[in-house]
């Protein structure tokens, strides 16, 4: 596991830190997975907001774990004050989002493809999401998938 900033665990490397800035860009958007919060403050240092969903218990790949105390201190240290934290599984949060728009969303949950594809599914449920891009499966390579990130090859403010 590499370390982001130097100090926070993390898989993120610095070029998908990169297409996360892009994904972010001043946008509203919502992170499915934080565990520590690298990729919460890559996110939030790009974007206006962030909808940051994990219930911080880990899961069979990263191990299980509480990672909420850590997660809270990255983020106080990393002085991001625009992360709604939501804690919780996703089945569970994710129906408080029924009316938003958001215009990015970063999924890192568990890696299986029966995982992935639960998560894909609920993320783009009811609420509209412009981009969306995923951590990689077990095995895997990163995809991206509705609205892929390359559609977005350099960092705007969008128009309300």
């Amino acid at each position: 596991m590499a370390e982001f900033a130097g100090a926070i665990p993390t898989a993120l490397t610095s070029a998908e830190a990169a297409q996360l800035r892009i994904l972010a860009c001043d946008g509203l958007v919502l992170e499915l997975g934080a565990q520590y919060g690298a990729s919460t403050i890559v996110l939030a240092q790009a974007a206006h907001w962030v909808h940051s969903v994990d219930w911080h218990q880990g899961d069979s790949m990263a191990g299980h774990m509480n990672s909420l105390e850590a997660y809270f201190t990255n983020l106080r240290r990393a002085g991001v004050a625009n992360v709604v934290s939501h804690i919780g599984r996703f089945d569970e949060v994710l129906s408080l989002f029924e009316s938003y728009r958001f215009d990015g969303c970063f999924l890192d949950g568990e890696h299986d493809r029966a995982s992935v594809e639960r998560d894909t599914s609920e993320a783009t449920g009811s609420y509209q999401i412009h981009d969306i891009a995923c951590a990689s499966l077990a095995g895997g390579s990163k995809s991206e998938g509705s609205g892929a990130l390359g559609g977005r090859d350099q960092c705007r403010r969008r128009s309300s």
